[in-house]
């Protein structure tokens, strides 16, 4: 009788330990920028670097590969932002945690999760706005600022053209931190991967995810 308690106990503390591991892991929906015009586009490559290297980072990563047929406008982005809420919702329903949740997005991709940030209006969710908020008027997304929550920082680069700042956009209590890079790159900085450009975004990315 006291081998089976034993063992009993022993698998009690496994399975509560597999729990608690499970509840802990770092989630991350890593969504990429636009125009990628089909599987032999450069970019392919780069974005699946991307992704292989924030596994690397520990993350369970949570990626798609979107051609521009599918994936380049308005209609397109607002269906994708509504699917990425609805994940997330769906691992918030299976008991992982808010604070384990990172939803990061590149031009295109930061635009998509400037509005699933809306759609879901979690305080506790992270964010992470790659090329920060779109701030040419020829780019045609509609992104409902207001509604926007969640932990959210802003990465954008001081040479980009097209995205820049999103103080005066995101509502400061979603908006707790911004970074701008000066790489000299501007837009083009989150495609390049060799290490030294990678790090100056990605490790900002990794420690806002894991809370650091």
């Amino acid at each position: 009788m006291k081998t089976l308690s034993t063992f009993l106990a022993i698998t009690v503390l496994a399975i509560s330990s597999f729990g608690m591991a499970q509840a802990a892991e770092k989630h991350l929906f890593y969504l990429h920028g636009c125009c990628i015009k089909d599987k032999e586009d450069p970019k392919v490559k780069v974005y699946e670097t991307v992704v292989q290297r924030l596994r690397d980072d520990g993350f369970k990563v949570h990626f798609e590969m979107r051609y521009a047929g599918i994936g380049d406008n308005d209609a397109a982005v607002q269906a994708h932002a509504a699917r990425i809420a609805d994940e997330v919702r769906s691992l918030l329903a299976k008991g992982i945690s808010p604070e384990n949740i990172t939803v990061a997005g590149y031009s295109l991709g930061s635009m998509t999760a400037l509005v699933a940030s809306g759609l879901l209006e979690n305080p506790k969710v992270n964010f992470v706005f790659l090329a920060g908020c779109p701030v040419n008027s020829r780019i045609k997304v509609t992104i409902d600022y207001k509604k926007i929550a969640g932990r959210a920082l802003s990465v954008y680069d001081a040479k980009d053209v097209k995205f820049g700042s999103c103080k005066g956009h995101v509502p400061d209590a979603a908006l707790k931190k911004e970074i701008v890079l000066n790489s000299g790159e501007g837009h083009d900085i989150f495609k390049k991967i060799d290490e030294q450009h990678m790090k100056t975004w990605k490790d900002p990315l990794v420690s806002w995810a894991k809370n650091i």
